[in-house]
């Protein structure tokens, strides 16, 4: 079939102003009801490096947090070690919850595990218990707690999304909250 000039003209003129954006979702309107129909897919491309990263390590880590608890819970000797494991499993499974939302409104795909260094301390701590577990679980604590400060402040202050800023921010003093309970467990486990 031939197609006379003025229908190639009209096909040619229509595929230039789909292409231009006539009916793009990627062009944003300064109207804040339009924010809502953006999708969560396009959000998280607005999302540095950094903040994807961030989101991904502390999902990971919570899970572990959580995975850590219980076992203190189960293994630990002393009653410190015991309510120390039971504040951590709660707290992280909060946590976690509260960063799935977020991962969800901003579009970010989460692992559904920890990674294999986290699996393998879970995996060593499950084969202690008692006081050799008690020992080494707050050893571990103090380190992971104090690296894990650090990473959340640096979110805190170089972290571009506000929703995670704000999750960063709030689970900093959570976390000083956790080495000071670390700390004087390990203190009274000497």
């Amino acid at each position: 079939m031939k197609l006379s000039s003025t229908s190639t003209l009209a096909i040619v003129a229509g595929f230039v102003f789909f292409a231009t954006g006539g009916c793009s979702n990627t062009t944003r309107s300064t109207n804040p009801g339009n924010a809502d129909r953006n999708t969560a897919a396009d959000r998280s491309t607005n999302l540095s490096l950094g903040d994807k990263d961030f989101a991904v390590l502390a999902a990971q880590g919570g899970m572990a947090e959580v995975a850590l608890g219980n076992l203190a819970q189960q293994q630990g000797s002393s009653p410190k070690v015991k309510d120390f494991g039971k504040k951590l499993a709660d707290d992280y499974s909060k946590a976690n919850d509260e960063l799935t939302q977020i991962a969800s409104r901003e579009g970010i795909t989460l692992p559904s595990g920890m990674d294999m260094k986290q699996q393998q301390t879970v995996e060593r701590f499950s084969k202690l218990s008692g006081a050799q577990f008690d020992r080494e679980f707050l050893k571990d604590a103090v380190n992971d707690y104090t690296e894990d400060i650090e990473e959340f402040k640096k979110e805190v202050s170089q972290g571009t999304d506000p929703a995670l800023r704000d999750f960063a921010s709030k689970h900093v003093s959570v976390l000083h909250d956790h080495l000071e309970m670390a700390l004087n467990a390990q203190k009274s486990a000497k």
